[in-house]
This record gives C-alpha cells, structure tokens and sequence, in this order.
C-alpha cells in the first residue's frame, strides 16, 4: 500500500504561496490512481481558524482519486474546529482504522504542555490516550501515526518542541513499532529500542536541524511510502521524498 503524507501546510486565513503548495501536492497524489492513503499529520492551519480547514476541504474534496484520507491535529491546530469543518468530508479524523489491510492508529499530541519547562510548540499526550494507544498495540501490530515525533529526531532547540510526557509515551511500546510524524519540517528515519520513526518533510517550509536556533530553509515538499505485512509486522519503506523546491 502506498501512503503519501502532507504535514505541517500551516496555512492562514486568507490564501497564499502556501495554498499553492498543498495544492500542487494533492494533484500529484490524485493522478496516482492505485489505491492508496493520503496523511495529513498536523499544523495544517498557521493559527486554527475555520477558513484554512474549509479551503483544505474544498481542496480535498476536488480530488476524485484521494477516497482514503486521515487527518490528525497538530500543536498550531484545534481539534474541535477541525472536526467540525471536517465534517461530512472525504478527511477522517480518528483514533484507529483500517485500511486497505494496514490498521492504523492516531496518536493526539496536540494537548498544551501542563508544565512551564517546554517552549511554545511542545505537546501532551493525555493518559486517555495514552490508555488507548496501549490497548491499540497490545496484541496487534498498528502503524502509529501522530504529528509531534515521539523519539528525538536532533538536539538543541528543538528538544525544547516535543512531547511534556514523552518518556511515558516510549514505554508503551514494548514491541516493534513503526510511527510516521510530522513536526520536525525536515525527513528523518531512526531506531530507538522497538520504535522506527519516520518524520515527514513540510509543505510550507524546512528547519535546518544542524543550526543551534530555529532556521528555516526552502525544502518542501510531501514523503511517500509503501506499507504491508512482512513476517508479521507492519513494514514501512520510503519511496520517495517528493520536493517542489529546496531538495
């Protein structure tokens, strides 16, 4: 199965430069007309207002060929105002699924920090779905999906970014596991104990990771992968870092 992912689009309330990037992105993943799932992995909207989740619906719901799409939110997102806009579309936002074949699990990171030692831009997973997620991979292998990377992808600053609680997010997996995130703006794919983490490239900016601060540079672009069972796990590869500019 392939899966093509769509992460941090951080659109605003008018349209922009960064409207056309996402739409650029959806007319490639809709003239690939094999099956196949469209993630939407977080900050798709700049400030979470209801105009930049209705311009993605109308831009999804224009695409014949996108039928297997899953969004989940991201830090500069709001749920309750996604799902709302949402509703009634061809974008789910769920917990878990199953898709052609591959069961899928989300993962909300997108609960504010309850601490002060994190940096706007930081998330929470909350114990209800830290609760779930253990119930999800306990007996049957999920691809987990969520937009804040559960292991460190680099240091430095953007350590200051990630999950308030994520020491007690790792030790839910007590097998193997692959996660497919957003968050970092850059591609990243590690091993850390039984996680495999694939972070996705932005399609409104990249982060230069090597710099001691934030530094945005022009990678941008979608990540496409291909999922099936191999041994009785889930296997992820990549396929292709999709670049519209900045490769």
């Amino acid at each position: 199965m392939k899966i093509y992912q769509i992460t941090d689009t951080h659109l605003a309330e008018a349209s922009n430069e960064l409207d056309a990037n996402l739409i650029r992105l959806l007319d490639i993943v809709n003239q690939d007309k094999d099956e196949k799932v469209l993630l939407l992995t977080g900050d798709l909207a700049n400030a979470a207002v209801p105009a930049a989740y209705q311009r993605i619906r109308t831009y999804l719901e224009a695409c014949e060929f996108i039928t297997h799409c899953y969004a989940l939110a991201g830090n500069h997102d709001d749920l309750t105002i996604m799902k709302v806009c949402f509703k009634g579309s061809k974008i789910k936002i769920l917990q878990s699924a199953t898709v052609l074949g591959i069961p899928f699990h989300f993962l909300d990171t997108s609960e504010k920090p309850l601490g002060s030692s994190l940096e706007l831009g930081a998330g929470r997973v909350t114990s209800k779905e830290i609760a779930a997620l253990k119930k999800a991979i306990r007996k049957t292998p999920r691809l987990i999906v969520s937009h804040h990377p559960i292991l460190d992808v680099s240091e430095k600053w953007f350590k200051q970014i990630g999950i308030e609680n994520q020491a007690e997010v790792v030790r839910c997996f007590k097998n193997k596991c692959n996660i497919i995130s957003g968050h970092a703006h850059h591609y990243f794919d590690i091993e850390e104990g039984n996680i495999r983490q694939l972070v996705g490239i932005s399609s409104s900016y990249g982060f230069e990771h090597q710099s001691d601060m934030p530094q945005r540079n022009n990678s941008i672009g979608m990540t496409v992968y291909h999922a099936g069972w191999l041994n009785g796990d889930i296997d992820v590869r990549l396929l292709e870092k999709h670049f519209l500019i900045g490769q």
